[in-house]
């Protein structure tokens, strides 16, 4: 047991005797008010007894007491105005124990067996009081209960007073209790002031102590700067501290002169840098084993050998240079050379060596890193915009040409898109080889981010920057082999001939950017040069941006169905939802003149929204007023990026709900690259809509990535052949093979079949013999809106 156990038990031991006295003297307490609760009721009872065995008392001189003891009536009512009086049960009884008199009537005559011990037996038999606790069924508890005798004049026992006494004792005991509550309380406070005390001394000379003997045994382990923290006080644990200080201080000083030499010595030899020390003519006096591993020489070879060894030529300061080894290899060394003077006359010099090739490495592929496409390995942006300038000083300086190309990739979004980011990156990979491999070997090409690329081109006339503009559309059209599967992009390319006439490189580089997107409004898979009306142009593209973005929000968006016909029948069955845009600007425009920007921008999403709540609002409404020409169903186009949303398929329950088309009027077209791009993520997405209740179809069949194994694996409903091969039916055979095999393909697997693009009778003809039965186009109705759709099929005749 340590000292701070037997501190604690002998207080804890203390203030276990003040719990016990304060226990005791509430007991005593309580068996006081006991006893004189008892006394008190014995005196009540003894003058009861006296009552009923000698009479009341006497009011008027002359009257006779009469006993109550011999009339029943009188000894009831008696007993009855007492119980009444104080709440107390009173029970007389005779010297054979039978009740005379008690509250309750029934009782009387019955012999008294309440008293477990027979007190009253023997109370009437020797005259002394007794308590006794009565049980019984009504008080399981118990009642505390005081018998008397009661005695005639002459002294004979006649019988005996039963009282209750449990209220007298409650309210003595009531009376008592604040006195035994101030007893515990104090009792309390102090075994827990005592117990607090003996903690505290306790834990101060056990923390004392223990910090003594923490001091010896970190001294025993070598460290003498512990010290041990002391007071101003003057007992035996304070001196014995500041003697261990003073002594650890003593050991400390020793041990420091003692380890100062082995610390250097140790420094020396361990230091990953290499130290030499000349002494005044100039030889190698002492080197560590860093100097060694470094220079490639050992050290005991190193020792006495020329400085000549470590450099040719030595000055005091920094400097850096090759230094070759022993073995052939070299290393960059970082030298620093300290003079040593005494007495203002050299003695020898210090030369520190450093390592410094990892250094040089490791900043050179960071300086790559910063300035180099990690995925490409082609110089980045910022690399381009600094030879530019550069290059547009020479420019300006010697007359020499230079010019730029800004490369933007048509189709890469689709390939990415349907053949997932890897492949896409790998297409990254390949157009900048063949970039690379089609432009002169002083060319710079250059990542700019995503799929555009830059290249500049120095000592470039107009004739050879044109050819070599030519080279990167003719090296980039050739087929790229991604997964085993051929994919076809184009390039798009703007072109600044004469870069040195702008101010600097971010004009160069912007122009030849607002060339490149020319280009691709010139229908993409082209080089143009650049033109300053083509800023006006990309102003108007911007503008147009700009309006689009608010079209919605403006109700500048309208809806137009067009009619899909039941062959067999030669009537309209459904429709499909077309986009027009009643531009403020340029009229009514066709979904191909903004929905490419709409794609780009991002602002399809909101397109698509709007023409799924209103091509469901307008189907219903015409439904419900004449259900007789109106389509059974509404087809709706459903782009990549909205298919994309992660609450798609809420917002197409949202459109059904607050339109009230039921779901499966309502069929959603998507074209196969778009659910190509991730099969699985396609498939989840569509099996959510389709458990709405709506249509799956797929739009332009034949011109993605067609194959029969999609077809089992996707839900789809419907298959929507696309108008390139219904255009020139008639006059192909193998055409007509193919959509022959196509129908039937589809009909096997239980789809519906539309054939798109229906233009000439011939090509309905066909159709119709080929077992389609269902087809939409020119031929059999325009696109326009509902209103006019539903005058134009309410009219008597359908068809001239």
């Amino acid at each position: 047991m340590n000292v701070r156990q037997k501190l604690l038990g002998g207080y804890l031991v203390v203030a276990l005797l003040v719990a016990t006295t304060a226990t005791v003297a509430w007991y005593s307490n309580t068996v006081s008010v006991q006893k004189a609760a008892a006394t008190e009721a014995a005196q009540v009872a003894d003058g009861i007894g006296k009552d009923i065995a000698l009479g009341l008392s006497i009011d008027n001189p002359g009257e006779l007491a009469a006993p109550l003891f011999y009339s029943p009536t009188a000894l009831t009512n008696y007993i009855n105005r007492l119980h009444e009086a104080q709440n107390r049960d009173i029970v007389a009884v005779d010297a054979g124990k039978y009740i005379l008199g008690d509250v309750d009537r029934e009782n009387v005559g019955l012999r008294f067996d309440a008293d477990p011990g027979n007190e009253v037996g023997k109370t009437i038999d020797d005259g002394k009081p007794r308590v006794f606790v009565e049980s019984s069924a009504d008080h399981p508890e118990g009642i505390k209960q005081v018998v008397v005798s009661m005695a005639l004049s002459s002294g004979q026992v006649i019988g005996a007073v039963i009282l209750e006494y449990s209220p007298l004792y409650e309210q003595m005991l009531a009376g008592a209790r604040q006195t035994q509550y101030i007893i515990m309380v104090t009792a309390s406070v102090a075994f827990l002031l005592v117990l607090l005390l003996g903690y505290t001394v306790a834990n101060s000379v056990t923390r004392r102590i223990t910090a003594l003997t923490d001091a010896v045994g970190v001294i025993g382990t070598g460290d003498y700067s512990h010290r041990v923290p002391t007071t101003d006080n003057r007992d035996e644990i304070s001196a014995l501290a500041r003697a261990f200080n003073s002594m650890a201080e003593q050991l400390d000083h020793s041990a420091r002169q003692i380890l100062a030499k082995e610390y250097t010595d140790s420094i020396l030899a361990n230091a990953g840098e290499g130290i030499c020390g000349l002494d005044a003519h100039g030889r190698i006096a002492f080197a560590n084993a860093a100097a060694g591993r470094i220079t490639g020489i050992e050290v005991p070879e190193l020792l006495e050998s020329a400085a000549e060894v470590l450099a040719t030529v030595l000055t005091p300061g920094t400097s850096e240079r090759l230094l070759h080894r022993p073995d052939g290899s070299s290393v960059r060394v970082e030298y620093t050379v300290s003079e040593i003077e005494k007495a203002g006359r050299k003695i020898g010099s210090v030369i520190v060596l450093r390592d410094v090739s990892r250094q040089r490495a490791l900043e050179f592929d960071l300086r790559h890193q910063a300035l180099h496409d990690t995925l490409t390995g082609l110089p980045n942006r910022k690399l381009l915009l600094d030879r530019l300038e550069h290059a547009l000083v020479r420019s300006r300086a010697t007359g020499d040409l230079s010019a730029v190309l800004y490369l933007d990739l048509d189709g890469f979004k689709r390939v990415n898109d349907s053949l997932g980011h890897t492949a896409g990156d790998l297409l990254l990979q390949t157009a900048a080889q063949r970039l690379t491999g089609a432009l002169r070997e002083q060319d710079t090409v250059a990542r700019l981010g995503g799929d555009e690329f830059a290249v500049l081109l120095e000592g470039a006339d107009q004739a050879t920057v044109e050819l070599l503009a030519q080279s990167c559309l003719d090296v980039l059209s050739e087929p790229f082999v991604l997964n085993g599967r051929e994919s076809l992009v184009s390039v798009s390319v703007g072109v600044i001939t004469d870069a040195a006439r702008y101010t600097g490189a971010d004009e160069v580089l912007r122009n030849a950017d607002v060339a490149m997107y020319a280009a691709k409004d010139q229908g993409k898979n082209r080089w143009l040069l650049f033109e300053d009306r083509m800023h006006e142009q990309l102003l108007d593209r911007l503008d147009q941006e700009c309006r689009l973005s608010q079209a919605v929000h403006r109700g500048e968006l309208r809806l137009h169905l067009q009619p899909v016909f039941s062959l067999p029948d030669n009537r309209m069955v459904g429709a499909e939802a077309l986009v027009r845009w009643e531009d403020p600007v340029q009229g009514l425009r066709q979904p191909g003149s903004f929905i490419p920007l709409a794609e780009e921008t991002g602002m399809i999403v909101e397109i698509d929204r709007w023409m799924l709540l209103e091509a469901c609002r307008v189907v219903k409404q015409w439904q419900d007023d004449d259900p007789e020409t109106a389509p059974a169903w509404v087809s709706v186009n459903l782009s990549a990026a909205h298919l994309d949303e992660p609450d798609v398929t809420d917002q197409v329950a949202y459109a059904l709900t607050a339109t009230g088309l039921a779901p499966n009027c309502l069929v959603l077209e998507l074209t196969e690259t778009v659910l190509m791009r991730d099969l699985a993520v396609s498939t989840a997405r569509l099996e959510e809509l389709r458990q709405l209740g709506v249509k799956i179809a797929i739009d332009d069949f034949g011109t993605g990535y067609s194959s029969l194994g999609y077809l089992r694996d996707i839900p789809v409903d419907e298959l929507k052949i696309d108008r390139s091969f219904i255009t020139g039916l008639a006059a192909n055979g193998r055409q007509r093979e193919l959509v022959n095999a196509v129908i039937q393909l589809g009909h096997t697997l239980g789809l519906r079949v539309v054939a798109e693009g229906v233009e000439e009778s011939s090509e309905l003809n066909l159709l119709s013999v080929m077992d389609c039965r269902y087809a939409q186009g020119y031929h059999l109705g325009f696109p326009e809106p509902a209103d006019d759709l539903h005058a134009r099929l309410s009219a008597p005749v359908l068809h001239a």
